[in-house]
């Protein structure tokens, strides 16, 4: 098994959210939640609602995002998804019984793997309930125990400190997130609103172009994502652009129409001016 522990200082549900629920597979589900796991805004006022309890306090923590994993086995999805949702119950009632938890589990990857939004405090709690690292090692070597014990179908387990490199940092996090936006953006204004969502904004320096996440900072060119940045950017302006082109050569049709048609107008005028004079003439002979 492995699991990893992120924290976040900023109140960044819906971002988190829309992050572990943009894909279609996605299994959701909750934990002490009235609300709908399902229904984004409503799971997402509800952690609100719960994070107002606490005292506004620089740095401290509002949320946490950790991730179960299990180790490669020869079992099928259906069984690793079953063991699973069982592992992060379990997990739940020695780490957060009472506090808010969203969970999605992903089988995008390499490894079956479950992600936990979990409030930083208890169900109306106060306080921010932050564990040791003594008691949060504890807890692991339990859980791990308690698979080994009930699962003896996985065989030999890693110790759950091993591998976690293997799971993403926050900066990998962000760097998924700005591809998912780069990759789905259809339009300008798609672009601004899907960020919008993420809580994501850009800014320019000079020549330095980054995005700020969580009130931090990061260069794309550090994120190895400058060049795809600039691409979706001269993309949606091109695309913006067909529209323009395409409404001002229908205006320049709908001139040259009507310059056509007054024209024939203005013929059709003379003739029969032509036709009037012809038929006096013609009168006056006889």
């Amino acid at each position: 098994m492995i699991l990893k522990s992120l924290s976040r200082s900023t109140k960044s549900f819906e971002a988190l959210y829309n992050y572990l629920t943009r894909e279609q597979d996605s299994k959701i589900g909750g934990f002490n939640l009235y609300a709908d796991p399902h229904n984004a805004k409503a799971t997402v006022q509800e952690f609100l609602d719960n994070a107002r309890f606490l005292a506004k306090a620089k740095g401290k923590n509002y949320l946490y995002h950790e991730i179960i994993s299990l180790n490669p086995n020869s079992l099928s999805l259906e069984e690793q998804q079953h063991i699973l949702s069982d592992v992060v119950t379990k997990y739940i009632s020695l780490r957060a019984k009472n506090h808010l938890v969203f969970t999605a589990l992903h089988t995008d990857k390499e490894h079956t793997h479950i992600h936990l939004m979990m409030s930083a405090n208890e169900c109306e709690g106060t306080k921010r309930v932050r564990l040791s690292k003594k008691a949060f090692n504890s807890i692991q070597k339990e859980l791990e125990q308690y698979i080994v014990t009930t699962y003896p179908q996985l065989g030999a387990t890693k110790h759950y400190n091993k591998d976690l490199s293997k799971l993403k940092s926050k900066k990998e996090l962000l760097k998924s997130s700005l591809e998912d936006l780069f990759s789905k953006s259809t339009s300008t204004e798609h672009f601004k609103t899907l960020a919008k969502e993420l809580k994501l904004a850009f800014y320019t320096r000079g020549k330095t172009v980054g995005v700020i996440s969580e009130g931090k900072k990061y260069r794309l060119k550090t994120l190895g994502l400058l060049a795809e940045y600039e691409n979706v950017v001269q993309r949606l302006a091109q695309e913006n652009a067909e529209p323009k082109k395409q409404k001002e050569t229908k205006a320049e049709e709908k001139v040259a129409s009507n310059e056509n048609e007054t024209k024939i107008s203005s013929r059709r005028e003379a003739m029969q001016k032509i036709r009037k004079s012809k038929y006096a003439e013609a009168r006056e002979k006889k």
